[in-house]
């Protein structure tokens, strides 16, 4: 009877420390926010490169512009897939989806941090229906539904994996001349107070 308490107990702490590892967004810095649930790198600013109302674009325009983007050294940005099985509110296991019913990420609520730039309308998916129409969510309520590829809708970068922001190094090139110039101005500072000494 003790050691089928014991176990239970264990068993208990195992489920509780295991409940509370949650994922989490992280702020890498730079303007990347990793997602460890999902294990991918959202761009921080959910419209990129526009202000309203110019962030809305076609479909195409959409894919293009993320297959394009080259931001803080990373050239494998994509448009967010969707769970095409699951065409309505409450579709949280779609990428945006999972933003906006698992994280909480609104325009409308209080807190999009660590997000900026969370527009209050549809956002473009990547997952085509069929030749006319694609999958797009609206940031209002969640929705998820099919939209006309000839239509507009804001565009949120995202990649696979987590990012660091690529910290710039000093070409050597670059050291080597201010190096050269230090010694060149010490040698001749010595010099100088040589000649002057005599």
């Amino acid at each position: 009877m003790k050691n089928i308490s014991v176990l239970a107990v264990l068993l208990a702490l195992v489920f509780v420390l295991t409940a509370s590892a949650q994922a989490e967004l992280i702020d890498r810095g730079g303007g990347l926010i990793y997602d460890t649930d999902l294990d991918v790198t959202w761009m921080q600013d959910a419209n990129y490169g526009y202000e309203w109302p110019y962030g809305r674009r076609l479909w195409d325009d959409a894919m293009a512009w993320a297959d394009s983007l080259v931001y803080q050294g990373y050239d494998d940005w994509r448009l967010p897939e969707a769970d095409s099985f699951c065409p309505s509110i409450d579709c949280a296991t779609s990428e945006m989806g999972h933003l906006f019913f698992i994280e909480g990420i609104s325009p409308w609520w209080e807190d999009e941090a660590p997000f900026i730039n969370v527009q209050a309308g549809y956002y473009w998916y990547a997952t085509e229906y069929d030749a006319s129409r694609v999958w797009e969510i609206d940031f209002n309520n969640g929705d998820q539904s099919l939209r006309l590829k000839n239509s507009y809708a804001y565009a949120w970068a995202v990649r696979d994996g987590d990012s660091v922001p690529v910290i710039p190094e000093p070409v050597s090139s670059i050291l080597f001349v201010i190096g050269g110039a230090a010694l060149a101005a010490r040698n001749f500072r010595r010099k100088r107070l040589a000649q002057r000494k005599r």
